[in-house]
C-alpha cells in the first residue's frame, strides 16, 4: 500500500501486542485501497476493515483512517475530531459491555498500533466478534419460506438491543438494516455501530448536529428541521422511528422516509432533500400524516396475513410523523415512559415464535 495512505491501510500481516494477527482485508484491495465490496461487519464509516486471527478464532478489526485529517488545512484539529469520535465510541462500547448488553455489538479489544514514526502512521482500532453480515444482505440468502420468521426474530433482537441502549440514555441515531448484524448458525442479531450515537449527560462529537445518522432514514421532523430540545423526545423518539422503519424495510425493501418522500411533490419536499418547501414542519404535518396513512395501507398488503394487523399497528405507532404521538398509546400517559420499548419487545417476540412454530409445523408436514 502507498505510504501516502494513513497507517490504517497498512496493517495487513502485522501482529498486535495482544496476539491478534491481521490476516485479511475486508472488501478492499490492499494494493490500491479500492473497495471491491463492502462488508459492514460492525457498521461505521471512515474506517478500514480487516479480519484478525488469534488461537484459531477469527474476529473483525476496524482501524480508524486518518488519511482525510492529513489532507486538512488544520491537521491537528482534524486529527482531534477523528480521535475524539473514536474515543467516544470506545467509551460507549465499554458502557455496553459493563451493562452486559447482549443485543449490542461490543468491542473485544480497543487500542492503537503504529506502522511508522509519523502522525498518520498511527491507527486506533476496535476489534469485534466476526458477524456473518448485516440483515440488509443476509435476508436475501434466507429461504423464502423461512424469511418471515427470520426477520421477525431480527426485529425482536433489535428492539431488545435498542431498549438496552436507552436504559443508559444512549440514543443510537443510525439504526438501519446495515447496522443490525447476524451472527452464527443460530438466530443471533445485534445492533452495531455506535459511532453516530449521542449519550445524555456525556459530551460527544455529534451533540450539536441536527442529525448524526443516515439522512435517507431520518424521521420527518428532522428532515424538515424541526428540533425538540428535550433529549428523550428528540433522540429516543428518533430511534423509535428508525426501529419502526425496519418493518417497512423487511416488508417492502425500503425504509419509511424514502417511501414518504416518493409521494411528495418537489414543492412539498424539504430543502435537505432537494425540495422547495418554505413553510415549517407544523404546516406540512397534516399532509405527511395523510400520506403516512396511505403508506400503512400499502404496508399491510405486503405483510403476511397472520401478522399484518399487529405489525401495521406497531409501525403506525413507532413511525408516527408527529413525534409527540410516537410510541405505544398506553405509554403516553403523564406517569408513563412514552419511549418504552417493553411492549414491542413482547409483541415481536410473540410474533417471531408464532412464525417459527408455523415454520416447524410446515417442515414436519413435508
Amino acid at each position: 500500500m502507498d505510504e501516502r495512505f494513513a497507517g490504517a491501510w497498512r496493517l495487513l500481516g502485522r501482529t498486535l501486542d495482544s496476539g491478534w494477527k491481521i490476516v485479511e482485508p475486508v472488501g478492499w484491495d490492499p494494493k490500491t485501497g479500492i473497495a471491491a465490496d463492502h462488508y459492514n461487519g460492525t457498521g461505521g464509516n471512515f474506517s478500514v476493515p480487516y479480519i484478525v486471527e488469534r488461537d484459531g478464532k477469527r474476529a473483525f478489526l476496524k482501524a480508524i483512517d486518518l488519511t482525510s485529517a492529513m489532507k486538512a488545512v488544520n491537521v491537528l484539529k482534524e486529527l482531534g475530531k477523528i480521535t475524539s469520535a473514536h474515543n467516544f465510541e470506545a467509551t460507549l462500547l465499554e458502557i455496553c459491555q459493563g451493562e452486559r448488553m447482549d443485543r449490542v455489538v461490543v468491542a473485544l479489544e480497543s487500542g492503537q498500533v503504529s506502522v511508522g514514526p509519523n502522525l498518520q502512521d498511527a491507527a486506533p482500532y476496535l476489534i469485534f466478534d466476526l458477524a456473518d453480515g448485516d440483515v440488509r444482505r443476509r435476508i436475501q440468502k434466507v429461504n423464502q419460506r423461512a424469511r418471515v420468521a427470520w426477520w421477525l426474530r431480527a426485529l425482536h433482537h433489535t428492539t431488545v438491543g435498542l431498549s438496552q441502549l436507552h436504559s443508559r440514555r444512549i440514543a443510537h441515531q443510525d439504526l438501519k438494516p446495515s447496522n443490525v448484524l447476524s451472527f452464527g448458525e443460530r438466530e443471533d442479531f445485534r445492533i452495531a455501530d455506535l459511532g453516530r450515537s449521542v449519550c445524555d449527560g456525556t459530551i460527544g462529537p455529534h451533540d450539536d448536529l441536527l442529525f448524526s445518522g443516515d439522512w435517507s432514514y431520518a424521521p420527518p421532523e428532522i428532515i424538515y428541521g424541526h428540533i425538540v430540545p428535550d433529549f428523550s423526545k428528540r433522540r429516543l423518539g428518533c430511534d423509535l422511528y428508525l426501529l419502526g422503519s425496519m418493518i417497512f424495510f423487511f416488508a417492502q425493501g425500503f425504509g419509511c422516509t424514502r417511501l414518504l418522500l416518493e409521494r411528495l411533490e418537489v414543492d412539498q419536499k424539504p430543502f435537505l432533500m432537494n425540495g422547495r418547501w418554505q413553510g415549517d414542519f407544523d404546516t406540512i404535518l397534516p399532509l405527511i400524516q395523510a400520506l403516512f396513512t396511505e403508506l400503512l395501507g400499502e404496508l399491510q398488503s405486503y405483510l403476511p396475513a397472520d401478522f399484518s394487523v399487529e405489525l401495521t399497528k406497531a409501525a403506525s405507532e413507532l413511525c408516527n410523523p408527529d413525534p409527540t404521538l410516537r410510541g405505544h398509546p398506553l405509554d403516553r400517559g403523564s406517569a408513563a415512559n412514552q419511549f418504552s420499548l417493553v411492549r414491542y419487545i413482547s409483541l415481536f417476540d410473540r410474533l417471531a415464535k408464532t412464525a417459527e412454530i408455523s415454520l416447524q409445523s410446515d417442515s414436519s408436514d413435508d
